[in-house]
């Protein structure tokens, strides 16, 4: 399930980072308005899933932490995308 919400995070990203790797986004606005909108109302389960998304695709060098809130999209984590987003 993990997998699943970490493509749709990424994705998301994608679109809101403008497929531009200089903009950071807010972790948590990336998964509540693309993988789960429903979050907002359990935002414990919210920031728990986004917290483990965040590590997992930090660790496959996909993304990176601008500060503990906003992150962005690496070279690797923008050609993924490209791969599986477009």
């Amino acid at each position: 399930e993990l997998l699943r919400y970490s493509k749709k995070f990424l994705c998301g990203l994608y679109r809101m980072a403008h497929g531009n790797l200089n903009n950071s986004v807010k972790g948590f606005d990336v998964f509540f308005k693309n993988v789960s909108p429903e979050a907002y109302e359990r935002p414990s389960f919210g920031y728990q899933a986004t917290s483990e998304i965040i590590q997992e695709l930090a660790q496959k060098g996909l993304i990176e932490r601008d500060t503990p809130e906003y992150i962005r999209l690496t070279q690797k984590g923008l050609d993924k995308c490209k791969e599986d987003c477009c």
